[in-house]
């Protein structure tokens, strides 16, 4: 099953509709309608993205660490197209 959470975070990055990263996060206007973030991320990070998650109305989710996301050296990103979170949300 983590295998396909990976593809659809993939499909998201290959479509553009992917934020990477706390800051990009924070600043960005577009509304995310999925937030996702690693284990590792620190406290800190952690409590700005309850905050984007709590201003948005989207959920906030952690996942395990995969390969997709260690090439780009990121611990948090957002997705923000609708049926590919609506995907993520569902197998989690």
């Amino acid at each position: 099953m983590n295998g396909k959470i990976e593809t659809y975070i993939g499909f998201a990055i290959k479509k553009g509709s992917v934020l990477f990263g706390v800051d990009n996060i924070k600043a960005c206007r577009k509304k995310p309608c999925l937030l996702l973030y690693t284990a590792d991320l620190s406290d800190n990070s952690q409590s700005v993205l309850q905050l984007v998650a709590k201003r948005t109305g989207c959920p906030l989710l952690q996942i395990d660490e995969y390969s997709i996301l260690a090439k780009r050296n990121c611990k948090a990103l957002a997705i923000c197209d609708k049926s590919l979170a609506d995907a993520i949300k569902n197998l989690m």
